[in-house]
């Protein structure tokens, strides 16, 4: 699940292509945006390391030998740990060990940072959007600045927020977003046309992080 090799380059295009079209008609920016994860979650790594040494010690005693000598004892908690930390490594298991709060939390958290360091504040009119899909969380996030929230009823993005993740659930996660984005165009064109001296302000492009 890495961000910068999930879409193709002639996926990426399309996207592009997508928010072009959809900015051509309105004065808000849209921003998509895919991310590999937003935490470190390292208590799952910790919770890993610590089941697989719990299991490691059961099995010492298990098959415990009082003629070997004690050092050798210290094989299986030893490995119990190091296979348990290394398989809480693996996306799959990691998110056992992860309660769906703290998920929820660290890609809002993320998403913030993101409307932040990529500047959809500063836009003109208060107009920019943001769609984040993070991939080890499997959850999209849509955070629009106050221009276009103080007249778009609450409850819209929900529709983009579906329209995405079935997308990547089934795989399609390129049409999904271009479907999404051309959304957003008609819903913020309803609200700000745009004008003939409208300036595009921030890139027309997918942004992709780790």
């Amino acid at each position: 699940m890495d961000a910068d090799t999930y879409f193709s380059a002639e996926e990426q295009e399309k996207i592009r292509q997508a928010i072009e079209a959809a900015e051509s008609r309105t004065s808000g920016e849209i921003v998509p945006m895919i991310v590999s994860v937003s935490g470190r979650y390292a208590e799952a790594n910790v919770a890993g390391l610590t089941i697989g040494l719990v299991i490691g010690s059961a099995a010492a005693l298990l098959w415990h030998d009082p003629w070997r000598f004690v050092h050798a004892e210290l094989t299986w908690p030893l490995l119990g740990a190091a296979v348990g930390l290394a398989l809480s490594h693996i996306s799959s298991i990691k998110r056992l060990f992860i309660p769906a709060a703290r998920m929820i939390e660290a890609v809002h958290i993320r998403s913030l940072a993101a409307f932040t360091a990529h500047g959809l504040h500063y836009t003109k009119a208060h107009t920019g959007i943001l769609i984040l899909a993070s991939l080890f969380e499997r959850r999209v996030v849509v955070l629009a600045d106050r221009g276009i929230n103080d007249k778009v009823r609450p409850g819209t993005w929900d529709e983009i927020v579906g329209i995405i993740a079935a997308g990547l659930k089934s795989k399609n996660g390129a049409a999904a977003f271009c479907t999404a984005i051309e959304r957003c165009g008609n819903i913020l064109a309803e609200h700000f046309p745009r004008s003939p001296d409208d300036r595009n302000e921030l890139e027309d492009a997918l942004i992709k992080e780790q």
